[in-house]
C-alpha cells in the first residue's frame, strides 16, 4: 500500500505540474480529483460529526430550551440549502443573510475588542494609538466615504487621506500576495524534491 500510495502521488504531481507546459486534460482531471475527494471529504466529516450528533441530541434532549435552539439551527441550515434551488432563492438569501451577519458581527466584535482595543491600550501614550487612529481612518475614508467639496484646501486634505489609505490597502495585499507567492513556491520546491528523491530510487 505504502508503494501503491507513493506511485499515486508521483503521477498526480506530474499531472498537476503539466499546467506549466498547457491546460492539458490531464491537469482538468487531477484538478477534478482534487476538488471531488476534498468536498466528499468535507461533506462525511460535516455528516458523521456535525448533523448526526446534532439530530441525536434534538432527539434525546430533555431541555425545551436547548431543543427550541437545536430546531432553530436546523431551519437555518435548510434555509441555506434552499439557495441551490432557483425557485427557493429568496428563502436561501434570508438563510445566507443570517448566516453572514451573525459570522461577521462576531468576526467584527473580535476585531474590535481582540485586537484593536487592546493594541491601542498598549499603545497609549507612545504616539502608536494615534499611528493606528489615523491607518484606520484612512482605510476607512478610501473605501467606504467622500464627503461632500466645500473648499479647495478641505478637498486636497481629503485627496490626501483617501491616497494614504489606498497606499495602506496596496501594501497590505502585496504582503499578502507576496506570503502565498512564497507558500506556492515552498510547495512546488516540495514537489520537486518529492520527484528527484522517486526518480533516484527507481533508477537505482
Amino acid at each position: 500500500m505504502d508503494f501503491v500510495g507513493m506511485v499515486l502521488a508521483l503521477l498526480l504531481t506530474l499531472m498537476v505540474l503539466s499546467y506549466l507546459i498547457d491546460d492539458t486534460a490531464v491537469y482538468r482531471l487531477a484538478a477534478s480529483l482534487l476538488v471531488g475527494f476534498s468536498v466528499g471529504y468535507f461533506m462525511a466529516v460535516m455528516l458523521w460529526n456535525i448533523l448526526i450528533p446534532q439530530w441525536r441530541e434534538i432527539m434525546t434532549t430533555t431541555d425545551p430550551l436547548r431543543r427550541n435552539l437545536l430546531f432553530l439551527e436546523a431551519g437555518l441550515g435548510i434555509l441555506l440549502l434552499a439557495k441551490g434551488v432557483p425557485r427557493l432563492g429568496l428563502v436561501g438569501d434570508l438563510g445566507l443573510a443570517v448566516a453572514l451577519g451573525i459570522g461577521l458581527g462576531t468576526a467584527g466584535a473580535g476585531a474590535v475588542f481582540g485586537t484593536l482595543g487592546p493594541q491601542l491600550m498598549a499603545g497609549a501614550g507612545q504616539g502608536i494609538t494615534l499611528g493606528l487612529v489615523a491607518t484606520l481612518l484612512a482605510l476607512l475614508t478610501a473605501q467606504f466615504y467622500r464627503p461632500p467639496a466645500r473648499g479647495r484646501i478641505l478637498e486636497r486634505l481629503w485627496t490626501g487621506v483617501q491616497a494614504l489609505g489606498r497606499a495602506v490597502w496596496a501594501f497590505a495585499l502585496g504582503t499578502l500576495f507576496g506570503g502565498a507567492l512564497i507558500t506556492g513556491i515552498s510547495l512546488l520546491i516540495g514537489r520537486a524534491e518529492f520527484l528527484i528523491q522517486m526518480l533516484s530510487q527507481w533508477w537505482r
